[in-house]
């Protein structure tokens, strides 16, 4: 008999050591009947204690079970007047063999006492036992082969990173009301890309001469990570399932009762909690062939590579941008940078990375793409080498290399100045020489007033500060520099106007009516070549659109933006124009983009 009691009593109570202290075990199971490929729980309750020392020692289960996971709860009872506790592990197991099984005892250490439970048997059926999934009398039975999961790999054995297709399908012969995942398997090992399932799309397929209702509820791509054998644990779905009782059709129609639509409830049926798992994976992962290329990063599938430069012509340091996109299957994500051999001459700046990853239905395709600004310092004719990367072709099991075309870029422009002595040599350093005779000083001595200080004299203060400044400068050129190597947007900012003004010289030697086509392309490619640095977008491509809400975006004046904007649609119509125009329109122009950069310039500035 419970009684109660008020609060303040209560509290005394629950201060009191419990009465009864000694701990106590039993173990019991959720029930003593399960179907093949369903799940039971072993139940080990403590009394007297919420805590126990180390883990409890279980039997071994694994000729007819698989252990699923753990969990724990704790309970506190006032029972008059006698306060009582206890605990209570759960062990879930997934039955794997029909037969009948005896669970050995399971021996734990609660308050310094050896405990060990009474051993149990449990009953593995084929289907769910005759009193249903909880034992309770009333209800149908559900068999394993009316409603199963089966989880299926592309590939048993595979190379390292090489992509495997795993499909979680769930077959049914019964009325389905509800499914949610219970447990997920473990995908410790390997690189995970989920795939899209199809929603919503049921198949009619015949297995072992039984038509089922089918459906994908999972696809995953996995990469494994390391070489050995790798097991994928089973996935659990808990489901409602709608049964008639005994007497009828032992299950409703897997499409529908009309009654059912009309009366919303099945009169002749109930709904009863079933939960399957699906079968283990065990995939077989070979390590890589030796003597891969030097250029291989990993990858496993079949890609291929090419590079783009945004123009062949330039000049002296024109900033131009190579794009290197790498295109294939595999684990696109992980490729690192390549290595690129930029001839003498280049000054190359970290590249820009962008990548796309595109699950198809038979795996990973993806896009990766580089993009470099680099500086021509030399004129003449360069050329970049391709860009090689090696991948591992898993069908044929060897080494393939996939290459780029080199490209080759004319720069135009002065040579870079080479300061040298009056004799031609290149000056390195301080050139000593008669150092056998030195020549006795026969100048005046300068004097100074007796009883001067130092400190107020102009040539103490620079002498002093000097180092000072120089330090500060050298720590500012440092940084400069530093931040034009790996700020890219930075780089392209500082050297826009530059360039803009270079390319607008050239426009002014071009102002004839006979060239005038290469007049306006030359202030177009000013222009967008301005636009291009100032926003750090790719010139090429560039629409006036973009152009305009990027510029607003910065808050830049709409007269601005119209004035450039303008500009480009004038060099546009004149450069396709049928009549030559005259020197004064073109002076004009010139004299326009001039302005709308130099407004663009101070505001961005």
């Amino acid at each position: 008999m419970k009684t109660s009691y008020p609060l303040a009593t209560l509290l005394l109570i629950t201060a009191l050591p419990s009465l009864g202290s000694a701990q106590t075990a039993r173990a019991y199971l959720s029930q003593s009947e399960v179907a093949v490929n369903r799940q039971f729980v072993l139940n080990v309750e403590v009394i007297g204690t919420q805590q126990v020392e180390g883990n409890p020692t279980l039997p071994d289960l694994g000729t007819f079970a698989t252990y699923l996971g753990s969990s724990t709860s704790s309970s506190m009872q006032i029972v008059n007047g006698r306060t009582s506790t206890s605990l209570t592990i759960q062990y879930r197991y997934q039955a794997t063999e029909e037969g009948q099984f005896e669970i050995g005892p399971v021996s734990l250490t609660a308050g310094g006492q050896n405990l060990s439970t009474d051993p149990l048997t449990i009953q593995v059926v084929g289907g769910l036992p005759s009193g249903g999934p909880t034992g309770q009398p009333g209800t149908d039975t559900v068999e394993a082969e009316d409603l199963f999961v089966t989880a299926t790999a592309s590939k048993q054995r595979v190379f390292v990173n090489e992509p495997v297709v795993v499909e979680y399908r769930i077959f049914t012969r019964i009325r389905l009301e509800g499914l949610n995942l219970t447990e997920l398997p473990g995908t410790t090992g390997f690189w995970v890309e989920e795939l899209p399932t199809p929603q919503g799309q049921v198949e009619q397929i015949v297995r072992n001469n039984v038509q089922y209702r089918s459906s994908i509820i999972r696809r995953l791509a996995l990469f494994p990570t390391s070489a050995g054998s790798k097991n994928l644990d089973p996935l659990t779905l808990g489901a409602q399932v709608r049964v008639q009782r005994r007497g009828g059709n032992r299950f409703l129609d897997p499409f529908g009762d009309p009654f059912d639509s009309f009366f919303g409830r099945d009169p002749f049926g109930s709904r009863i909690p079933v939960t399957v798992s699906s079968n283990s994976l065990e995939i077989d992962v070979v390590p890589l062939p030796v003597a891969a290329p030097d250029s291989f990063a990993g990858l496993v599938g079949q890609i291929q590579v090419s590079t783009e430069i945004d123009r062949t012509e330039a000049n002296t340091n024109d900033a131009l941008t190579l794009r290197v996109e790498v295109a294939g299957t595999g684990n696109i994500r992980t490729l690192p940078e390549p290595e690129l051999d930029i001839p003498t001459g280049f000054e190359l700046y970290p590249p820009e990375i962008s990548e796309r990853v595109e699950p198809t239905q038979t795996g990973i395709r993806g896009h990766k793409a580089f993009e470099y600004v680099i500086v021509p310092r030399t004129p003449g004719e360069m050329t970049i080498p391709g860009v090689e990367m090696a991948y591992l072709d898993p069908e044929q099991g060897i080494y393939l290399v996939a290459a780029a075309e080199p490209v080759v870029v004319n720069i135009s422009g002065p040579a870079p100045v080479v300061e040298s002595g009056s004799n031609g040599r290149v000056r390195t350093g301080i050139d000593l020489q008669r150092q056998d005779i030195r020549f006795i000083r026969v100048a005046a001595p300068s004097f100074r007033v007796v009883g001067s200080s130092l400190f107020h004299t102009f040539a103490f203060w620079i002498v002093l500060l000097t180092p000072l400044l120089a330090v500060a400068g050298a720590i500012a050129a440092r940084r400069h520099r530093d931040r034009l190597a790996g700020d890219v947007a930075y780089a392209r900012k500082r050297r826009a106007s530059r360039v803009a003004r270079q390319r607008l010289a050239q426009a002014e030697a071009l102002r004839s009516p006979e060239q005038h086509r290469e007049f306006h392309d030359e202030i177009s490619r000013a222009m967008h070549g301005f636009l291009g640095d100032k926003l750090n977008v790719a010139e090429a491509g560039l629409i006036h659109d973009e152009v305009r809400a990027a510029l607003t975006a910065q808050q830049v004046p709409t007269a601005t933006i119209d004035a450039c904007l303008n500009c480009l649609e004038a060099c546009d119509r004149e450069r396709f124009a049928p009549n030559k125009p005259d020197i004064a329109a073109m002076q004009a122009l010139l004299t326009r983009s001039a302005q709308a950069m130099s407004a663009l310039d101070q505001t961005l500035s």
